[in-house]
């Protein structure tokens, strides 16, 4: 019963600033991208179809998969709100969802795995009309019922599709899914994946000659260029991702608010040098290396995490529409590493005694970078 208080009062406190941001922002948090779902939505909702003008020519709109549009307008619909506020009830919802998952699979420890949803980078992608929330969602489910071995039950095998073919429908990124499941050789459910896919693939085709809105173009950026540029994104991903503060893009920005700021960040750092000072310290605690190597190689957070990684490195390589490497890609696989890390660290009883309110304080820091600085009208 308290494990599912401290769950919702979690979600309660990421909704609530949520909430600032939004209130804090006259651009309500929407982005060039932001308005293509939003008029996709209200098009859905008026009966004109899944259409965008895009270039100043109205087109059935092939660029995004139609999943995240539909919830807006569905959403728009049973509540008479406008579609921008819609949008964001349709990311908090999928971020409950994700929290109830976590509930599902970890029980008593749902409370401290979870904690990785606070990190600040993933709150601003909550606040933000985009579809990574709701493919974090439907990727967060795939984990739960994928198999980490090569015999799953007919629940979990359906149970992966569903959410596979979910995320696809959310973000063609999500099929990266095939890759776990060939690597656990359940053939029977990449078919079914496949068929959802290439339908889905021809049925754009037929309205726009395209199968994904005219994506696949080959760099003309040398590649050393391109490949160094993308492991910066990534390096910064792993060195900020919960110690991003995006308030230190606003110029009007205070210097007192940013060594506030700075002193925040400089916490975390102290915290996760505690943390890895505790793991160092293993032959007290009954831990070792090898725990942690079995543990991701059977843990399916690791595996497709590793999965997302390695696709969207790839995609970026050999795809000049995918500009970059930065918190907006990366995060699907931020956060299961993240989910993995803390998964393993509850099931070593010292090292989770010993750490467990480091992590709370590290990610409670993380929130704090989340809450708007200035220009907060309430």
């Amino acid at each position: 019963m308290l494990n599912r208080i401290v769950l919702v009062f979690q979600f309660l406190l990421i909704c609530a600033v949520v909430y600032l941001k939004l209130r804090a922002d006259s651009a309500y948090f929407l982005t060039p991208d932001s308005h293509f779902y939003l008029q996709a939505a209200q098009n859905l909702l008026s009966g004109k179809g899944y259409a965008i003008t895009f270039e100043g020519k109205e087109t059935f709109c092939a660029i995004w998969p139609i999943g995240y549009s539909a919830l807006i307008a569905g959403m728009a619909w049973l509540t008479t709100f406008s579609v921008e506020t819609a949008s964001k009830i349709v990311n908090l919802l999928a971020l409950a969802g994700c929290f109830w998952l976590i509930q599902r699979r970890f029980r008593e420890n749902a409370w401290f795995v979870s904690l990785g949803f606070s990190a600040s980078s993933l709150i601003q992608l909550y606040t933000n009309t985009w579809s990574e929330t709701l493919f974090i969602l439907f990727v967060l489910g795939f984990c739960v019922f994928f198999s980490p071995t090569e015999r799953a039950n007919q629940w979990q095998k359906e149970g992966s599709v569903i959410f596979a073919v979910a995320a696809f429908f959310t973000r063609y990124a999500g099929i990266f899914l095939l890759i776990p499941l060939m690597l656990r050789r359940q053939y029977k459910a990449v078919f079914y994946f496949v068929v959802w896919i290439v339908g889905y693939l021809f049925f754009n085709f037929y309205h726009t000659d395209t199968y994904t809105g005219g994506h696949g173009f080959w760099p003309t950026e040398p590649f050393d260029q391109r490949l160094g540029r993308g492991m910066r994104g990534w390096g910064e991903e792993v060195l900020f991702f919960a110690i991003r503060d995006w308030d230190l893009k606003n110029l009007g920005l205070s210097d007192l608010v940013k060594w506030f700021i700075y002193g925040i960040a400089l916490l975390q750092w102290v915290l996760i040098g505690l943390i890895v000072r505790h793991v160092i310290l293993t032959k007290k605690i009954k831990i070792n290396a090898d725990s942690m190597t079995k543990f991701m190689l059977k843990e399916p957070f690791f595996i497709v995490a590793f999965a997302y990684l390695l696709f969207t490195i790839t995609v970026y390589l050999t795809d000049s529409s995918i500009e970059s490497l930065y918190f907006r890609r990366l995060a699907p696989s931020s956060l299961l590493f993240t989910l993995g890390i803390l998964a393993w660290v509850s099931q070593q009883k010292q090292l989770f005694e010993r750490t467990k309110w480091l992590f709370v304080a590290f990610f409670a820091l993380s929130i704090i970078h989340s809450f708007p600085k200035i220009g907060v009208g309430i």
